[in-house]
């Protein structure tokens, strides 16, 4: 236990920040309201998207790992010194604004949760009572919670102060939310037609837009 403390309290500052931002992404992502919610299981409609998302989330992750063993006499034998010395410019200035772009992330997914409570699923489903949400976060962006999501993954990538984790972290954790709003906004389309084209058209997935528009029921599908 005494080695672990050791271990943790010789990260730098901002690491210690974006391994407590990591921790909390890990919690918030357990989080389910209701018994049926947590029972939830992939179906046809997810097309692999849940574990594609999973295993992205996967390289900033290892990658901030790796970046903060480079300077130990661990790493100095192990990682390669291109990655030991791919630092990104300005630090530690910008390991903290990752830092603040992961619990910008942070909120903004619990808000998403915090909207759909028991509609929460980390799986693609569309259920019977479910309709299109257009309230809280829903009515700037489509998709909150996996923009938090990258805010919170891109942002530990970041605080790493490692250039290539970033790189790679941008790569592939865009590329499989990407496929994953793909397969949701057609799984959404085929399950409520005009409604969700309409809301589609107004809102944007990731960028969000503050023009008013009327909402519509409170009620939804996913984050």
């Amino acid at each position: 236990m005494s080695e672990l403390i050791s271990r943790f309290t010789a990260l730098p500052a901002y690491g210690i920040g974006a391994l407590i931002v990591l921790l909390l992404y890990g919690l918030q992502s357990e989080i389910r309201f209701g018994s049926r919610a947590r029972k939830v299981r992939a179906g046809e409609s997810d097309r692999k998207s849940t574990l594609l998302v999973a295993a992205s989330s996967a390289v900033p992750v290892l990658g901030f790992v790796l970046a903060m063993k480079a300077g130990s006499p661990a790493g100095s034998m192990l990682l390669p010194q291109w990655f030991r010395h791919a630092l990104i410019p300005g630090l530690p200035g910008v390991a903290w604004m990752g830092v603040a772009f992961g619990i910008c992330g942070l909120g903004l997914r619990l808000w998403a949760v915090l909207t759909l409570r028991d509609r929460y699923t980390r799986t693609l489903l569309v259920q019977d009572e479910h309709s299109v949400e257009r309230g809280g976060p829903y009515q700037w962006v489509r998709h909150p919670g996996y923009l938090g999501s990258l805010l919170c993954l891109n942002g530990i990538a970041v605080a790493s102060g490692n250039s290539v984790t970033l790189l790679a972290s941008l790569a592939t954790t865009w590329g499989a939310y990407s496929y994953r709003i793909r397969v949701e906004d057609a799984m959404l389309v085929a399950a409520f037609g005009r409604f969700y084209g309409e809301y589609r058209r107004q809102v944007r997935a990731l960028v969000p837009s503050f023009r008013s528009s009327p909402l519509a029921s409170r009620s939804g599908v996913d984050a």
